[in-house]
């Protein structure tokens, strides 16, 4: 997995004022954590979007530099959580999870879909799309970036579970073997009802008839 690099600083001061102060500066603040440690962080915006940017996923290896008083420090982490404002886009806060590259970790990595069934192309099926994220257990320094799933092959009725994949050795599925990834569902078949006409037979209005048979009844008299 790839392996970016991102400076902070430490954050000595920490609250909601503090926090708005440096937002309004272009600075997020951060955590860095690993079990029986925590240190807030603040980061320049631009450099996060620029590491994101290049990321396939949140679940990225970094190389943290912190600063502190002249002071510097490398730390490996993982990004565990990105928060955003809902409205503004902005990054608001930003987790690191502390991490050895020999360490065995659990992480979510991206689905991407490769190529057009046979069944949709040649059969006009419907290729339906269920699972998007992949979670793992691997090192931290062997995460994939992504799991890539050819899907050229499948016909209707052919599907693809976690049980199909060929992942890089030492990175093992979480999920279920049998959940399903995608799979090709036959074509949709419209059936339209035929609506019988019934010719409509109109009798001949009672008045009218009694009036022919006295017009007939007339001209036989005639004769």
């Amino acid at each position: 997995m790839e392996r970016l690099k991102i400076q902070a600083k430490k954050r000595e001061k920490v609250g909601k004022e503090y926090t708005k102060k440096i937002r309004r500066q272009g600075l997020v603040p951060g955590i860095i954590y690993k079990k029986g440690y925590t240190q807030p962080l603040e980061l320049k915006e631009s450099e996060l979007i620029h590491i994101l940017h290049q990321a396939h996923s949140e679940n990225v290896v970094v190389e943290i530099e912190m600063s502190d008083n002249g002071n510097k420090e490398v730390k490996t982490a993982i990004i565990k959580d990105v928060v955003h404002d809902p409205l503004k886009g902005k990054i608001t806060h930003i987790d690191f999870q502390e991490v050895s590259l020999e360490e065995v970790v659990r992480v979510k990595v991206p689905i991407e879909i490769r190529g057009e069934p046979v069944g949709v192309k040649v059969d006009g099926g419907l290729l339906e799309h269920l699972l998007w994220e992949l979670e793992v257990e691997c090192k931290a320094g062997e995460i994939p970036e992504k799991v890539v799933v050819d899907v050229s092959s499948l016909k209707i009725g052919e599907t693809i579970t976690v049980s199909d994949l060929n992942l890089p050795s030492g990175v093992k599925p979480v999920d279920s073997p049998d959940q399903v990834i995608v799979h090709v569902l036959a074509p949709k078949v419209e059936v339209v009802e035929e609506v019988a006409v019934e010719e409509e037979v109109t009798a001949e209005p009672e008045v009218i008839r009694e009036k022919k048979e006295e017009k007939e009844s007339e001209s036989e008299e005639g004769q």
